[in-house]
């Protein structure tokens, strides 16, 4: 953004220089460098590009000129802010909100297909340029990563399960996970040979739907699902770790797995079924 303080930059950031400082540790190195750097970051964030009055981060802060934060944030800045740790549970809450209110649904309709799903625009940003407010499976499966992490998880296999099926079933590439959607109103399924849909659709599937998400180095294995209510099992198998889940009555059993290199402690957290 010429040169402009952008929040979604600064929140990776911030997190890979968290992250550094903790390999820092573990190899004897000094962590002194990495952690100030997160911790100015962290408080540029705060400072500059938080508005308490809207409850979100803004898009970014300008270089030039007044200086003005932007407070239209695209999808982007809600699912790196929220991936890379930086909310807190309530504000990562209220920034759902911003999405909720701000960013264009795009109901997902045909025949045969069930009731109530949609994906999202990137933007609300006009005029039309390219890049900034298309309609994006990988954008959309990020920000679903996002609704579950923050715990939202039924708005969260909507938005999937809607994108899945504009992507897979209902448009020109059948089982294709691709870039465009065909409701993108200009670019349609252009560049469906892209990448980038595969990466992030795998880490929601993994870490949002099933909420599988390892982290080797401190030995701990989180588990946290996101089924839909109505789901009564459920099964995912993965080179380094299997895990089934049964509904009986009121009764769940989760069968876990592991084939890490290393032991894991398990971190269970479920959500409440009954009063």
């Amino acid at each position: 953004y010429h040169g402009g303080g952008a929040m979604h930059a600064s929140a990776y950031n911030f997190l890979h220089h968290r992250e550094a400082a903790r390999l820092a540790r573990l190899i004897g190195a000094d962590p002194a460098p990495y952690e100030r750097e997160a911790q100015l970051l962290a408080r540029g964030m705060r400072e500059h590009l938080w508005l308490a009055d809207r409850g979100h981060f803004g898009e970014l802060k300008d270089l030039l000129g007044l200086q003005r934060v932007h407070p239209s944030a695209a999808l982007w800045t809600f699912y790196h802010t929220v991936d890379s740790e930086v909310p807190t549970p309530e504000e990562a809450w209220q920034m759902m909100r911003q999405v909720d209110s701000e960013i264009p649904r795009l109901p997902v309709r045909g025949p045969g297909v069930p009731e109530g799903l949609h994906t999202l625009s990137t933007t609300r940003w006009m005029p039309y340029s390219w890049s900034i407010n298309n309609v994006v499976m990988a954008e959309v499966m990020h920000t679903a990563l996002g609704f579950y992490r923050a715990g939202r998880p039924e708005d969260a296999w909507t938005m999937m399960k809607g994108s899945l099926l504009a992507a897979m079933y209902m448009g020109i590439c059948p089982g294709n996970v691709g870039s465009m959607s065909y409701l993108d109103v200009y670019r349609r399924e252009s560049q469906r040979d892209f990448a980038d849909g595969s990466g992030v659709l795998a880490r929601t599937l993994v870490e949002g739907l099933f909420g599988l998400r390892p982290d080797v180095l401190a030995g701990e294995l989180e588990l946290e699902p996101g089924f839909p209510g109505d789901w009564n099992h459920a099964s995912l198998q993965h080179p380094q770790i299997n895990l089934r889940f049964q509904r009986t009555g009121d009764t769940d059993t989760y069968t876990i797995e592991p084939r890490f290199p290393r032991p894991m402690n398990l971190r269970l957290r479920l959500r409440a079924q009954r009063d």
